[in-house]
C-alpha cells in the first residue's frame, strides 16, 4: 500500500515523498502489528492524505473514504484465477472486515486465500484514494 501511494509519488514528484521509506507502514499490516485494529490499507491511506491535503480536506476525505470502505464489497479486485467469495465489512477494523471474510470463505488467519483477498483490498483502497483526491484537488 505504502508503496503504490508514497512510493508512486515518489517516482513521479520526488521530495518530500523519496524521503518516506515504504518499510515505515509495515507496522500496518494485519491491523496494525497484527492486532486486527483499523484496516492497515486505511491508515496508510489517511497518512498519505495528511501529506497533500489541509487539515480540512483531509478529514473529508478519510471520512469519505471509511464510509466507502465500510459498504464496499471485497475483495472486487481478483486478478487471475482467485475466485474468492466477497463480503461487507461494515466497519474500518481488520478484525471485522478479515473476519467477515474469513467466515464466509471457511479459512483461517494464515491461509493464503486471506492473504490474496487482503492484496486485493490493498489495491481498491489505494485507487479509491487516488481517485478521492483527484476529485477533491
Amino acid at each position: 500500500m505504502a508503496d503504490g501511494l508514497f512510493g508512486e509519488m515518489a517516482d513521479k514528484v520526488g521530495y518530500p515523498f523519496n524521503q518516506i521509506p515504504a518499510s515505515a507502514f509495515t507496522v500496518a499490516a494485519g491491523g496494525y502489528a497484527g492486532l486486527s485494529t483499523l484496516c492497515g490499507a486505511l491508515g496508510v491511506a489517511a497518512a498519505f492524505v495528511g501529506m497533500v491535503c489541509d487539515t480540512d480536506k483531509q478529514k473529508e476525505i478519510v471520512k469519505d473514504l471509511w464510509k466507502w470502505y465500510e459498504k464496499a464489497e471485497f475483495p472486487a479486485y481478483q486478478p487471475g484465477n482467485m475466485n474468492l467469495k466477497t463480503t461487507v465489512a461494515n466497519s474500518a477494523l481488520c478484525y471485522d472486515s478479515v473476519g467477515q471474510f474469513m467466515q464466509a470463505e471457511g479459512v483461517a488467519y494464515a491461509d493464503p486465500r486471506r492473504k490474496e483477498r487482503c492484496a486485493g483490498v490493498t489495491a481498491e483502497v489505494a485507487k479509491k484514494t487516488a481517485e478521492l483526491l483527484n476529485a477533491a484537488l
